[in-house]
């Protein structure tokens, strides 16, 4: 079996290629010569008795297995550097990378991120993007911001900060004043290309039948729910994206939002649970539920 420290540079190399989309691009980028690059590209080829890219004229088009191979590098690649920059700066200060979905990130976290970054007083936080199951091995994340049934990671500690809630949302100027709260069901429906069964999903748990509509797609949630402030039809959306919007009245929530099984939580390593990391759990409590209230007073 291919031992990938062999190849370790070989797999840098392919990586900054194919995210780059050209040799002179990545060569650029890692202060190496064309002919490296492609030396590098050969080898890696070789080892692993597979093509990586089709050449064409001034062009490279990625092969099925480079697509697979590119995607999980980038990740891991991702991770080593996050973790030399925490080894860096070791003993220097207080430092946590928090990680959760991008939704939730934008849509609750970074607007209350200041109020974090006070209560713990010199603390640095980088916040990382992370749509993708846990990995036990990657030290580089502090605390996962994870939702839904009990997540599991070997080594690890799930502290609940909220009931997990969903429900259709919708701009307030798309409904009769006087309409029934059902109305929300027949604005044109919001969703996102994956996972494609929310709404049905959705139907099935509330157990209210979804009556025949329009539907526009969206490649992520986040553009979805910001279409439907902005007057497009009704998303389903998670609590957490929509509360502040609800609380300011730009979103409306008439049939309200269901309680499912799971929860919203934090994770991480039970080998480096301090005094900061719990002191972090209490303020994501306090704020899931301080947040929550405030929306479903006007719900």
């Amino acid at each position: 079996m291919l031992d990938p420290l062999d190849h370790l540079s070989a797999l840098r190399v392919f990586e900054a290629v194919a995210r780059l989309g050209s040799v002179r691009l990545a060569a650029m980028e890692l202060g190496v010569t064309d002919g490296a690059v492609s030396k590098q590209i050969r080898s890696l080829e070789a080892a692993l008795k597979a093509e990586l890219f089709i050449r064409g004229h001034r062009k490279l088009i990625q092969t099925e297995t480079a697509e697979r191979l590119a995607l999980s590098l980038a990740s891991a690649f991702e991770s080593i550097a996050r973790s030399v920059e925490r080894a860096e700066r070791a003993g220097q200060r207080d430092k946590l990378v928090i990680a959760a979905p991008s939704t939730f990130l934008v849509r609750w976290f970074l607007p209350r991120l200041p109020k974090l970054l006070h209560r713990l007083k010199g603390t640095e936080i980088d916040v990382v993007t992370w749509n993708k199951d846990t990995v036990a091995t990657d030290r580089s994340i502090d605390i996962h911001v994870v939702v839904g049934g009990g997540t599991v990671m070997p080594g690890a500690a799930r502290h609940v900060i909220g009931t997990e809630t969903f429900g259709p949302v919708a701009s307030p100027s798309l409904l009769p004043a006087e309409g029934s709260a059902e109305d929300i069901l027949v604005l044109q429906r919001l969703t996102t290309a994956w996972p494609t069964a929310m709404w049905s999903n959705w139907s099935v748990e509330s157990g209210l039948p979804l009556p025949e509509c329009g539907v526009q797609r969206f490649e992520r949630l986040l553009f979805a729910i910001q279409a439907a402030e902005a007057g497009l039809g009704a998303v389903l959306a998670p609590g957490p994206a929509v509360w502040d919007a609800l609380a300011a009245g730009r979103l409306v929530a008439p049939l309200g939002l269901f309680k499912r099984e799971g929860n919203w939580a934090l994770l991480w390593r039970t080998d480096q649970t301090s005094g900061l990391h719990m002191s972090v759990l209490r303020w994501f409590q306090a704020e899931f539920a301080a947040s929550e209230a405030a929306a479903l007073e006007l719900v």
